[in-house]
């Protein structure tokens, strides 16, 4: 199964290709750098000392194939000389990012691939993922589950851990066909 877009979709987070504050960055994982990032929320609080936006409320990101769904998101930026207007927040972000973080339930679904959890995190800095508590990772009908799932954005290594229980997966051969490709009956 492959996970480094689900994992990373798991928060709807930076690019690890995105080194450079010049380039764009994909806040969504398998989302194109390039395309439109659109945030939804029943609120948007901009705290400019902080260089913070907190969206809250029912909040809906979505960039190219990829859609975040969760409860809270904050977004914590480089602080720079001339801070952007609260309405700048979002598409500014998507250069400036430093750190996210998604109060649950969290939901991002990539294609055929969806990964929920209680709450996630992306440190820009580390250039990983964290998500944790019932940790779901979906690919077809292919099921890992597991409490904590830490992913390298560097390496493309995950690591699913259990917490007090096992890791779980289920693998169905088959299940999920390639882009294109007929369904099987």
């Amino acid at each position: 199964m492959k996970w480094a877009p689900l994992a990373l979709l798991a928060l709807g987070l930076g690019s690890a290709s995105a080194a450079s504050k010049n380039e764009p960055v994909s806040i969504l994982p398998g989302g194109d750098a390039k395309s439109p990032i659109s945030i939804e929320a029943d609120r948007l609080d901009y705290f400019e000392k902080e260089s913070k936006a907190v969206y809250d409320g029912h909040v809906v990101v979505v960039q190219g194939d990829t859609k975040l769904v969760c409860s809270k998101l904050t977004i914590f930026m480089e602080k720079s000389g001339a801070a952007p207007k609260p309405e700048a927040a979002g598409a500014d972000a998507s250069n400036r990012l430093k750190h996210m973080d998604c109060a649950g339930p969290v939901r991002v679904d990539s294609k055929t691939q969806t990964a929920t959890a209680d709450s996630g995190s992306y440190d820009k800095g580390h250039n990983s993922v964290v998500l944790t508590g019932h940790v779901v990772l979906t690919d077809g009908r292919n099921v890992t589950k597991g409490d904590r799932l830490v992913y390298d954005l560097a390496s493309g290594q995950a690591a699913v851990q259990g917490g007090g229980s096992r890791v779980q997966g289920l693998f169905l051969p088959g299940s999920v066909d390639a882009p294109g490709a007929p369904k099987k009956k």
